[in-house]
């Protein structure tokens, strides 16, 4: 039986004494974004994030937005309680929600789509980023790269590399932020504004080359297109 605690400081600690272990199934059956649904083994591009354990709970029974130790390795768990990290890896081929927002992950574990309904920020202050600059961008990242919010943070979107990537300064300082900050107007206004970001990567990099980003405001539909292209530190 695995050695299962749960390690985090901000929410109610689940009552591991009560989790069953359940055998992760051999195939991997028609839910194939189910984290207990996925297969022991994934294949040779598997990071830490695939590397399931067979044993983690009688249907996910974990507790919301928490961190649990099992084995040594930390697994995160979403709004629905659905792990989605493990350590420092996205689960690959996935789809999790982090407050509010729904978010996919390609067969790397990247972060290839954000999307919901844009809402007012809960806090005050603006939350720190817990991962590096190297952990968010595995190596392809650019000196000249920010920690990029997908969904910024001023919508609420979480500060973790569940919600951030490795993004050209310029780009994440400027262009994106100048659209975030239209959008934030309308939501402040009380339009409901509503989201999607569709993340596009070169090979096997995990530096996106490009963002699509489809947003709505009270219905009227509009596209913008931002290339990720290195150009520098903004002063």
């Amino acid at each position: 039986m695995m050695n299962m605690k749960d390690i985090s400081s901000d929410v109610n600690p689940a009552k591991v004494s009560e989790i069953k272990p359940v055998e992760v199934p051999k195939e991997i059956g028609e839910n194939k974004n189910s984290y207990t649904d996925a297969p022991k083994e994934i294949g040779e591009i598997s990071a830490k994030a695939q590397d399931i354990p067979q044993e983690i709970g009688e249907n996910n029974n974990l507790q919301p937005n928490t961190v649990y130790e099992v084995d040594g390795e930390k697994h995160y768990t979403d709004d629905n309680g659905e792990v989605y990290r493990v350590d420092n890896d996205l689960v690959a081929d996935n789809s999790y929600e982090i407050n509010g927002y729904k978010y996919e992950t390609d067969d790397q574990g990247r972060i290839v789509s954000a999307e919901g309904k844009l809402q007012v920020k809960d806090h005050d202050s603006y939350r720190k980023i817990k991962d590096t600059k190297s952990e968010i961008g595995k190596g392809d990242e650019k000196e000249t790269d920010d920690r990029g919010h997908i969904i910024g943070d001023q919508f609420n979107g979480s500060n973790g590399m569940e919600n951030i990537v490795a993004q050209d300064s310029a780009l994440n300082q400027r262009e994106y932020k100048d659209l975030e900050n239209q959008l934030a107007k309308e939501v402040n206004s009380g339009k409901d504004v509503h989201m999607r970001v569709d993340l596009n990567y070169p090979g096997d990099s995990y530096r996106p080359g490009s963002f699509l980003v489809s947003y709505s405001i009270n219905g009227e539909e509009f596209v913008k297109v931002f290339s990720n292209d290195p150009r520098g530190e903004v002063k």
